[in-house]
């Protein structure tokens, strides 16, 4: 308690217990305690407020107050002191009552001494102090609580705002990386026309002017400009083969006119002058069409992982099969080359970021397995058959 003296308020009307009180609370033993009497509830309410006090003894019969009603009002005037009930009144009922209604502890007087007084006292004391500590834990808890909750509130309105920013980035990246896959192609089949629509046709045209001349003219020269004209033949030849071979590769018209698996055959058929290729399928899906971007991106992906096998894994033989599984086009590609670690690989030489971008693009995968005798690589793409609108027929 400290070595300051407690300050008692003890309201009692009858003059000779409250002078028989105060004698027992200033005995030598208990000098701890300093007493201020009153005899009424108003004088008390009067001494209340003037001066703080540290508990008050509190009788429940008094001249201005009887009963339980004594308890609520000195309660309601001094809700932070402790009181302790000490009435001659031996009404266990009226006890329980009186600790509802604010007090600390009920002592009759003709059963309590002054030992059991002055403990009861410093109980009440210390419990008031406890719940007043308790009290004041609970309301800065739930501060804590109010504003952690608060600051968890906005973290969360933060992170959902960023989660919505950031899907409708990849929403936009998605929806650029298609339409820049779908501008590429395009430039690619309009590229491819160009070649062979217009320059080769020219290239066809010189070659048969070139040949008119070496045929008709031929006897009226000499055999350099015979052999030059021969020559010049020869080279216009060659440039319609290149140029019918670029625009194969930048958009082959099987592709467009005949679908996949018939494009998937003709890359076959030219790879197979440097190695065996050979494409394997189900009946079911010989003349199948599927949407535009699984088809571009099955056939890149097949020409890619084709020329990887034949230039980089040396293959001696490679095999392409394309089956349909739950809705999607699955194709496989196995050489019999050097194989190769598909983890250390940076796809720069091998082409590896292309492909998985391509799959990726199209709402696909790719899975790649490879040992020194055998590479195989896997992919999958959304199969979504063309509609009739969807292909071309010319």
């Amino acid at each position: 308690m400290g070595d300051k003296p407690l300050h008692l308020l003890l309201v009692e009307d009858n003059t000779a217990d409250a002078r028989l009180l105060q004698e027992e609370l200033a005995a030598p033993e208990d000098s701890g305690f300093r007493v201020t009497h009153a005899q009424r509830l108003a004088e008390a309410v009067s001494f209340l407020r003037a001066d703080p006090f540290d508990a008050i003894l509190l009788d429940l019969t008094l001249p201005d107050s009887d009963s339980l009603d004594t308890v609520r009002r000195a309660h309601a005037e001094a809700p932070r002191t402790p009181i302790v009930v000490l009435t001659g009144l031996d009404n266990e009922s009226i006890g329980i009552e009186a600790v509802r209604h604010g007090a600390q502890d009920y002592l009759v007087k003709d059963q309590t001494d002054c030992r059991l007084l002055v403990r009861a006292v410093r109980y009440a004391i210390e419990r008031q102090r406890t719940e007043e500590e308790l009290a004041r834990y609970r309301d800065s808890l739930e501060d804590l609580v109010a504003h952690r909750t608060a600051a968890l509130a906005t973290t969360n309105a933060v992170l959902q705002e960023q989660m919505i920013e950031r899907a409708r980035a990849e929403e936009a990246l998605e929806a650029a990386r298609g339409k820049l896959t779908t501008d590429r192609e395009q430039q690619r089949r309009h590229l491819a026309a160009e070649l062979h629509d217009s320059v080769g046709q020219q290239l066809i045209g010189l070659k048969l002017a070139l040949e008119h001349v070496l045929a008709h003219g031929k006897a009226k020269t000499d055999d350099d400009l015979g052999r030059t004209l021969a020559g010049a033949v020869e080279q216009c030849m060659a440039l319609i083969r290149e140029v019918r071979a670029i625009s194969h590769g930048l958009y082959p018209p099987s592709l467009e006119a005949f679908g996949l698996v018939t494009a998937l055959r003709q890359l076959a058929g030219e790879a197979g002058r440097t190695c065996p290729v050979t494409v394997r399928c189900p009946e079911a899906i010989e003349a199948a069409r599927f949407s535009p971007d699984a088809e571009i991106a099955m056939f890149r992906i097949a020409q890619e992982a084709v020329n990887n096998a034949i230039v980089h894994g040396r293959a001696k033989r490679v095999d392409l099969g394309l089956e349909r599984q739950a809705g999607e086009i699955v194709m496989t590609v196995t050489d019999d080359g050097v194989g190769f670690a598909p983890a250390r690989a940076s796809g720069k030489g091998l082409g590896l970021i292309s492909m998985r971008d391509r799959a990726t693009t199209a709402g696909g995968s790719i899975s790649i397995t490879s040992r020194p005798g055998e590479t195989r690589l896997e992919a999958r793409v959304p199969a979504e058959p063309r509609t009739s609108a969807g292909r071309t027929t010319d």
